[in-house]
């Protein structure tokens, strides 16, 4: 009984089809052409996600590719701080390795800790913006709304210092946790700068340009 019911389906679902001599056409539904892209079956894997604010300005950012991804890491909470060791029973506290009075998250090391903003201060009087503020708040948040601040011919090159002051906050915090190297915060400002050029002959030549531009 079973066998003639779903014979019966079938029969319905063909007789309205018309049988042709054509050969048969492949059709990729995702583009307008009908035609396949390996960029539409990319885009695909994203239908209904929603979109990472600021992902599209870190990929664009002039920085080694090592640096972006510890960006993405970050901007994802995927970084390995003191709050995150010590939630994971690796470390007996979560407090700052620097001044140990808050949680070592990954917005205080690039930007809360009174040893980063004495970092961010001297590297923003140097560049003459005295409109880019300086204060503990999520620290992409604070890039995206400082970037706008910028003239548009050195936005590209504020990018590239911000990922390069916070990339080399991170090491410090890496070298004073691990290895009990400290530097006074003049001093990686100095170190810093000193990269820049590391950079420039690398290929990487927009902090240059931001800073002989200022």
């Amino acid at each position: 009984m079973t066998m003639l019911l779903q014979f019966g389906r079938l029969c319905d679902l063909l007789e309205n089809v018309q049988l042709s001599s054509d050969p048969d056409v492949l059709s990729w539904h995702l583009t307008e052409s009908g035609n396949y892209s390996a960029a539409s079956a990319y885009g695909a894997m994203f239908l209904g996600s929603s979109p990472v604010r600021g992902a599209a300005q870190l990929w664009k950012t002039a920085a080694p590719p090592r640096v972006r991804f510890f960006y993405w890491l970050a901007l994802q909470d995927r970084c390995w701080t003191g709050e995150r060791r010590h939630r994971h029973g690796l470390q007996p506290t979560d407090a700052c390795i620097t001044y140990d009075q808050e949680p070592e998250i990954i917005d205080h090391i690039l930007l809360g800790c009174a040893y980063s903003r004495e970092v961010w201060a001297t590297w923003m009087d140097w560049l003459h913006l005295p409109n880019v503020d300086v204060r503990p708040q999520p620290f992409m948040e604070w890039w995206l709304s400082n970037r706008k601040r910028v003239d548009k011919h050195f936005r590209r090159g504020f990018d590239s210092i911000v990922f390069l002051i916070g990339w080399m906050l991170w090491k410090q915090r890496n070298a004073r946790t691990f290895d009990g190297s400290t530097r006074t915060a003049r001093e990686l400002a100095v170190d810093i700068r000193l990269v820049t050029e590391d950079w420039r002959m690398a290929g990487y030549r927009q902090p240059g340009i931001l800073l002989s531009g200022r």
